[in-house]
């Protein structure tokens, strides 16, 4: 399900902040969902060097979903979304790389 969180509804850290940063960098809205879903933002480690602070948002698990779904669904052109199992990934040997997948229907 698009926007389904884990049962610890928490963003950023000092690994998970990284590449959350990262896929943001990249075009990606995890950020950005999550900063618009937050119930409380706060800095970790801030009594130690800086290399280890990272932020962490707690987030609202229902709100982020509907958030992220409004986003993907409604405001993403030229993206056309298919929900699915997947059976099997398809892999071009040549190139050794993926190149598409088989769903169960």
């Amino acid at each position: 399900t698009i926007g389904e969180m884990s049962c610890n509804p928490s963003m950023g850290g000092v690994g998970k902040g990284t590449l959350i940063r990262e896929i943001d960098a990249l075009g990606g809205v995890m950020g950005e969902i999550s900063d618009h879903s937050g119930i409380q933002f706060k800095v970790l480690n801030t009594s130690k060097g800086v290399a280890v602070q990272g932020p962490r948002a707690q987030i609202d698990r229902d709100l982020y979903k509907t958030n992220m779904q409004n986003k993907i669904l409604n405001q993403t052109p030229f993206l056309s979304v298919a929900e699915g199992s997947v059976d099997d990934v398809v892999i071009d040997e040549n190139e050794n790389k993926v190149v598409g997948i088989k769903t169960q229907n």
